[in-house]
């Protein structure tokens, strides 16, 4: 990890994950000193129904793969082409055997947006993440990360996901994921 720019009150870092000596992810966080502002907050959405009571949905239905089974996906309402609320968690460790912090457990979901509220069918359409930013008004708190996502196709091969970010007790940020959308090559794609 490095700090780009160091400051008593507002600091940028960057953490660069390597495989055979290139970067194949990079993470740059703006760490902001905290401060009671509880006399100004507001302006958020309303929080979501709480997850208690309402179903699962087999997302391995839409996406195959371990990681999405491993995932408790309850959805406020019947998703919708490109639009669904819908709470996640998973039981498994960010890192086998090491316990995370609230903060990383809760970002590891955040991800997860976009597969959630598809506009087309994966086995037709690609439409993966290149980027992710994610803001945050306040730390998330609980193991349920809440998405209240939009996915968006423009008509030259780019999409953008966005997302309003909630846990337990309300709403605590945005997401926003740049896509790449092509045609998978089965269905005449390049």
């Amino acid at each position: 990890m490095e700090t780009l720019r160091p400051g008593r009150t507002i600091e940028l870092i960057e953490a660069v994950a390597l495989i055979a000596d290139r970067p194949v992810v990079r993470a740059r966080a703006w760490l902001l000193v905290p401060g009671d502002t509880t006399a100004v907050a507001g302006g958020a959405p309303a929080p979501l129904t709480p997850p208690d009571g309402l179903a699962s949905w087999r997302l391995t239905d839409v996406w195959p793969g371990g990681y999405i089974a491993s995932l408790d996906v309850r959805p406020l309402a019947a998703p919708q082409q490109g639009r669904t609320t819908a709470w996640i968690t998973t039981d498994l460790d960010l890192v086998a055997g090491r316990s995370s912090s609230p903060l990383a457990s809760y970002v590891a979901l955040v991800d997860t947006a976009n597969g959630i509220a598809v506009r087309q069918p994966p086995t037709t359409w690609m439409f993966p993440n290149v980027g992710l930013t994610i803001q945050l008004q306040r730390q998330p708190e609980g193991r349920w990360t809440g998405l209240d996502t939009t996915a968006t196709f423009g008509p030259t091969g780019q999409g953008v996901t966005t997302t309003v970010l909630h846990d337990l007790t309300g709403p605590i940020g945005h997401a926003q994921q740049i896509l790449t959308v092509r045609p998978q090559p089965a269905a005449g794609g390049r």
